[in-house]
C-alpha cells in the first residue's frame, strides 16, 4: 500500500463529521493547530465568503423591498397628481352650477350638468378621494390653508368660517388642503 492510500483510509466518513467548524476539529487539547495552515486559511476564507453571500442575499432582498415601496409611492403621486386636475375642474362646475345666472337656463341642460358633476365626485369616492367639510372646524394648517381671516363676533377665534375650495383627503390623507376664510379676535381698544 502507498502513503496516500494509507493516509485517505484514515480519514473519517463526511457523515461522520459533526456539524462544527473544521478548524476546532483540527486543534489538539493545548491549543495547536495540527492541520495544515493552508487548510485552517481555507476554512476561514470559506466562512468569510459563506457571511459575504448572506450580506449579499440580505442586501438584495431590502434592495426589492425598496424599489417595490418607491414604485408604490411613485404609482400613488401620479395618482394624485391626475385626480387633483380633475379635482380643479369638479371644483369650476361646482362655481358654475351656484351661478346666479342659471335661472335662465333650460332646467333639462342643468340637471345633466348637475348629474355629470355628482358623477365626478361618485368616481372620485370610489377611488378613495373624499371630499372634507372644514366649516365650523378649528383651523388646523395640516387641513387647511387660510386665504382670508376676518373680525367677527359670531365666532370664536381660529374657527373657519367660510370655505372657499373645498379640500380632499385619499385614504385619510390631506391631499389638498382646503382654502378658507378664519375667525379672528377683534383687537383690544387701548384707554389712551
Amino acid at each position: 500500500m502507498s502513503n496516500t492510500e494509507d493516509k485517505s483510509s484514515q480519514l473519517p466518513n463526511r457523515e461522520d463529521l459533526s456539524s462544527e467548524p473544521l478548524a476546532t476539529e483540527l486543534s489538539d487539547t493545548d491549543g495547536t493547530v495540527s492541520a495544515p495552515d493552508e487548510l485552517v486559511e481555507t476554512l476561514r476564507e470559506k466562512d468569510q465568503f459563506k457571511r459575504l453571500a448572506q450580506r449579499a442575499q440580505a442586501d438584495l432582498v431590502n434592495y426589492r423591498r425598496r424599489i417595490e415601496t418607491e414604485q408604490q409611492s411613485a404609482l400613488l403621486r401620479n395618482q394624485q397628481r391626475i385626480v387633483l386636475r380633475f379635482i380643479d375642474v369638479i371644483d369650476q362646475l361646482t362655481v358654475a352650477l351656484k351661478s346666479d345666472s342659471l335661472d335662465e337656463v333650460d332646467t333639462g341642460w342643468f340637471e345633466g350638468i348637475n348629474a355629470i358633476h355628482k358623477k365626478f365626485l361618485s368616481e372620485l369616492s370610489l377611488e378613495g378621494f373624499e371630499q372634507f367639510d372644514s366649516l365650523g372646524e378649528e383651523f388646523d394648517p395640516r387641513k387647511h390653508e387660510a386665504l382670508l381671516s376676518s373680525i367677527t363676533a359670531e365666532s370664536e377665534p381660529n374657527i373657519v368660517i367660510a370655505v372657499l375650495r373645498p379640500g380632499y383627503t385619499h385614504n385619510g390623507e390631506v391631499v389638498r388642503p382646503a382654502q378658507v376664510e378664519i375667525a379672528v379676535a377683534e383687537p383690544e381698544k387701548s384707554d389712551e
